[in-house]
């Protein structure tokens, strides 16, 4: 499979379809793609296929990165052109996530405290936001401000206290400090919720 096809058709589903009825689909796909029940050419292919769809399309923040910018925004392979857009009219201050595509690339390139900024500006905007709080947490561990970092998994956890990846990335920020007893309850909780 060269080109990526879009994720709505590869589930047979619509924008508009309810998280029931995508979830419904992917498993009538899944069951009969999936590579261990039948001999189906490309089976494999088509399984990944659709379990990459799903993933994005049954995720809330994921499905609305997609629909605005498309694989290259949940890829997180946009331009800076791409970030600045929004809907062709130029930046809109108050697109949460143009501050935090923004963010994710300045963070890419190393530059967190820009980065930083970014997902401050995307906090304001919608301060409850999972993934913003999350990225400026990877960003504040980069620079060594642990504690800050730790302060932002917090609200992670806050929001959603079954997100396993701030549980997990807590515990680094706890060990980095030397806080093992702490570390150890926040990977033990982050594998608890991963299973």
């Amino acid at each position: 499979m060269s080109a990526k096809r879009d994720y709505y058709e590869v589930l047979g589903v619509t924008k508009s379809s309810t998280n029931q009825e995508v979830k419904a689909q992917y498993r009538k796909l899944a069951l009969k793609f999936h590579p261990d029940r039948n001999q189906y050419k490309d089976s494999e292919e088509h399984f990944k296929e659709i379990s990459e769809a799903y993933s994005v399309i049954s995720n809330p923040e994921k499905k609305l990165v997609y629909d605005r910018y498309g694989h290259a925004g949940v890829n997180q392979r946009y331009t800076s052109e791409d970030i600045f857009r929004s809907n062709g009219a130029g930046f809109d201050p108050n697109d949460v996530w143009g501050w935090r595509n923004k963010g994710g690339t300045l963070y890419s390139q190393g530059r967190y405290d820009e980065a930083i900024e970014c997902y401050d500006k995307a906090i304001e905007v919608d301060p409850n936001s999972t993934v913003v709080w999350y990225n400026k947490g990877l960003a504040l561990n980069s620079l060594g401000k642990y504690k800050e970092a730790i302060a932002c998994y917090d609200k992670v956890i806050e929001i959603d206290p079954q997100d396993a990846d701030a549980w997990n990335n807590k515990g680094l920020a706890l060990t980095a400090l030397g806080k093992t007893e702490e570390a150890k309850r926040c990977y033990e909780k982050s594998i608890e919720l991963d299973v």
